[in-house]
């Protein structure tokens, strides 16, 4: 028998179904709701609306935007070069470290067979018809390091065989700061295989 109120269990149930929140960490935000006044709690909720109600996918990069056409497209910074990245929020580190200074395409997935995820299911046919109709002369893929990850990666490059495109992957190795001994092995294998002259 629980001793909590089912309106608190499904709230807590809410919390726990987004990502990386543990069922300890949505009873914790739950509690914590039920702390704040009718005022901040009404303001939340608002904002979580508005969110969903005013936030789409730019229909050229499909990052997420409030606005008819993102800033970054409409800046049209870098037009010959293009950053493809999982998900939206990839972007925002790269603009963080203002290392990129060109344009992005949000493939919205990986490639994933298991779960019934293939180039049609992600935005990879919209990525190639942009390359051609922009012409664009780099593109770097800047995916995670999981396996589904590199089969994109591989899928996207015999897309563009025929193109006349400039194609390169983050490199991936070993974090500044770690110690050898915690790096699992096929991260030290592809800091090896990447491995650069002094």
């Amino acid at each position: 028998m629980s001793i909590e109120p089912k309106c608190l269990e499904d709230l807590i149930k809410e919390f726990a179904s987004l990502p990386s929140i543990g069922q300890k960490t949505a009873r914790r935000l739950a509690y914590h709701i039920l702390t704040r006044t009718s005022g901040d709690v009404e303001h939340f909720a608002q904002t979580l609306n508005d969110a969903k109600q005013k936030v789409h996918a730019c229909p050229s990069c499909h990052c997420f935007t409030d606005q008819e056409i993102c800033p970054l497209c409409i800046s049209r910074r870098g037009t010959k070069s293009l950053c493809v990245v999982e998900k939206s929020s990839d972007i925002v580190p790269f603009e963080r470290a203002g290392i990129f200074k060109g344009l992005y395409f949000v493939l919205g997935g990986v490639i994933s067979p298991l779960d019934g995820i293939g180039p049609e299911q992600i935005h990879l046919p919209q990525l190639v018809q942009r390359i051609k109709d922009e012409s664009i002369e780099e593109l770097v893929l800047a995916l995670g390091s999981s396996p589904e990850a590199d089969s994109t990666a591989l899928m996207i490059d015999r897309m563009l065989s025929g193109e006349n495109v400039r194609r390169t992957r983050l490199a991936r190795g070993i974090p500044m700061g770690s110690d050898l001994e915690f790096v699992d092995e096929v991260t030290m294998l592809r800091a090896f295989e990447s491995r650069v002259s002094l």
